[in-house]
């Protein structure tokens, strides 16, 4: 009987652990954050900040928080140490810092608050090695870890340094940090993610409010129920992107091998929802199939144009496919409290013909967004030329467009190209869109990526049209549904 007693328990175990890996259980967790503001040369103004509400946040996540404040390279150093004895009891590890941190010869340091280093030449004996947490966590062999810098910052050795971007003359406009600045790429460990508040060797945003831009992004991600952590990152990383105009891209190294939830799934509905239909799947089919043969044929391009009737035809039947797909989003069914909920349309269109580029506040994909959601029964407007609405108040935080209170927002930026296809020379146009749906307190519900291209004859400012109106419908059914979906 031994022996059934033994393998009954064998089962439950393989079992919890199989719900943990799903995020669905307890598991320990273990988290080490420092925020290091009070430095003697540079100080900073959000690290402490940053630490505080990323410890409190995180311990509403069921972790386990040390937390550590204007620290000492003697306080770090002892804090790392403890917390990798810590992690060796199991579970997940998390170490967060925010502060100044710099490379020397390709390794990162952070930089303690009691330094009097004067040059990047002492960073190596009186800073902490970064690698010491990567150490630490590669001796533990507990299941996941998870390392969060904040520390990509301007060199704090030059007078009056800060975390603040400043412009450094660079083509590409983006901010680049000296050759004591920023952070070198590091590997991630095996069942680790490494994240970066921005790009290797760039440099972060201290913020203009009470937290840097980086971490108060990731803090509004971090909580959303049901969400990996790999879409954690990058809805943190898309809304950086958005409020820095490009020029802070936060970075992430990943080897992990299973998943990891930092709020179980719960409520929530995923953005694929768009709430319950009364109709049948056999009825929608037959709708659908109905629509279709109704669909007028496609009208041959025309004869100044390029043509492939063959490849039209199969193109032809995939867009039905996906016209069909769009349709049955838009007409799915809404809550009519979400529809009164208003929502302001802001997109941004770079755009490039003949070699020059334009861009536009209001762009043509954002009016066809607007309108697609309205004739679907909801309450949109579109951002001004140069921002919110007339009514938009003046209260909003620093940092951020003032959009009217209560307002759910569609923001994101537009590429269109014309041009000649450079391999087989005909003219041809490209559209790809990147736009987030956010809730009122600026949350991400949903992320939306749409792109296409076709050739063109003579005139690419029509194909342009076209692919336009065609991926403003896809994106908006999306849109729809992920908005129809939610539970905010």
């Amino acid at each position: 009987m031994w022996w059934y007693v033994a393998l009954v328990l064998l089962v439950q175990m393989l079992c919890v652990t199989e719900i943990w890996a799903q995020g669905g259980a307890p598991e320990r967790r273990t988290a080490l954050v420092i925020g290091n503001s009070a430095y003697r040369q540079s100080p900073l103004v959000n690290p402490v900040n940053d630490a505080q509400a990323m410890a409190a946040t995180l311990g509403s996540l069921g972790f386990a928080v040390t937390k550590i404040e204007n620290a000492s390279k003697g306080q770090m150093a002892d804090a790392i140490r403890k917390f990798g004895d810590t992690i060796k009891l199991g579970g997940v590890g998390l170490f967060y810092f925010a502060g100044h941190g710099v490379q020397v010869n390709g390794e990162n340091f952070f930089i303690p608050v009691d330094d009097d280093i004067q040059d990047k030449s002492q960073v190596a004996t009186k800073g902490v090695e970064v690698k010491l947490v990567l150490q630490a966590m590669n001796n533990a062999k507990n299941r996941l870890n998870v390392v969060i810098l904040d520390a990509c910052r301007n060199n704090p050795f030059a007078q009056n340094a800060s975390r603040a971007l400043v412009p450094t003359g660079n083509p590409d406009d983006r901010t680049r940090s000296d050759s004591a600045g920023g952070l070198a790429p590091m590997e991630a460990l095996v069942d680790t993610l490494v994240a970066f508040a921005t790009a290797p060797e760039s440099v972060a945003a201290d913020g203009k409010g009470k937290n840097g831009v980086y971490t108060e992004n990731l803090l509004r991600n971090i909580t959303e129920p049901g969400l990996k952590i790999e879409d954690v990152f990058k809805r943190t990383r898309f809304a950086v992107r958005q409020e820095t105009n490009g020029r802070q891209v936060p970075w992430e190294n990943s080897s992990l091998q299973g998943d990891f939830y930092f709020a179980a799934a719960g409520s929530a509905v995923t953005s694929g929802s768009v709430g319950q239909s009364t109709t049948s799947g056999r009825d929608q089919q037959a709708s659908l199939q109905t629509n279709r043969s109704e669909t007028a044929p496609a009208k041959p391009r025309s004869a100044s144009g390029f043509s492939f009737s063959r490849e039209e035809e199969k193109d032809r039947t995939t867009r039905f496919g996906k016209d069909d797909e769009i349709r049955a989003r838009l007409q799915a069914p809404c809550p009519d409290a979400l529809r009164q909920r208003p929502i302001v349309i802001d997109i941004t269109e770079e755009s490039r013909a003949e070699g020059l580029m334009f861009t536009e506040r209001s762009s043509r994909f954002a009016e066809l967004v607007n309108l697609n959601l309205q004739q679907a029964g909801l309450t949109t407007s579109m951002a001004g030329p140069q921002g919110p609405p007339a009514a938009a108040r003046s209260g909003a935080k620093a940092g951020r467009a003032p959009y009217p209170k209560g307002s759910y927002t569609v923001q994101g930026v537009v590429f269109s190209e014309q041009g000649a296809n450079r391999i087989i020379r005909l003219n041809e146009a490209s559209l790809n869109a990147e736009v987030a749906l956010r809730d009122p307190a600026g949350r991400i519900i949903t992320m939306v990526e749409v792109s296409g291209e076709r050739f063109a004859g003579q005139n690419t400012s029509a194909a342009t049209r076209a692919l336009t109106k065609e991926q403003a419908h896809d994106a908006a059914s999306q849109l729809y549904a992920a908005f129809c979906g939610a539970r905010y």
